[in-house]
């Protein structure tokens, strides 16, 4: 057998396993383990069968049936999104001391009250 045979053989060996795994419902790992196939060999062979474009959407039945399945879901920690506030505009103007003082000012501030405070120091 020459090697550029025996390397597109593997490599077709490969890709049915990867169309396999997309056709099963198993993780990835669970599967890899059934197939006595090393993980991270397995996720390159699944990087190289995406790049093909070979990889197809699953139907829209399989999702629920994924859903539905609690054992495919136990490596999922839930997330739930909290709306936001907007963040607030910056200020117009900052003040700080050498004490470590600050003061901010969201909207207009009189010239008069400036120079009064730049000429305080507060304790």
């Amino acid at each position: 057998m020459e090697p550029r045979y025996r390397e597109h053989a593997h490599a077709q060996a490969m890709f049915e396993k990867v169309e396999r795994f997309l056709a099963s419902r198993l993780s990835q790992a669970a599967f890899c383990q059934q197939e006595g196939l090393a993980y991270w060999t397995f996720r390159y062979w699944l990087k190289r069968h995406r790049l093909r474009g070979t990889v197809t959407a699953p139907p829209q039945t399989q999702t629920s049936t994924i859903a539905a399945n609690p054992e495919t879901l136990s490596d999922f920690i839930p997330l739930r999104l909290l709306p936001t506030e907007p963040a607030a505009p910056p200020p117009a103007c900052v003040i700080e001391y050498p004490t470590g003082v600050i003061v901010r000012f969201h909207g207009p501030v009189e010239g008069a009250v400036l120079a009064q405070l730049l000429h305080t120091r507060p304790a």
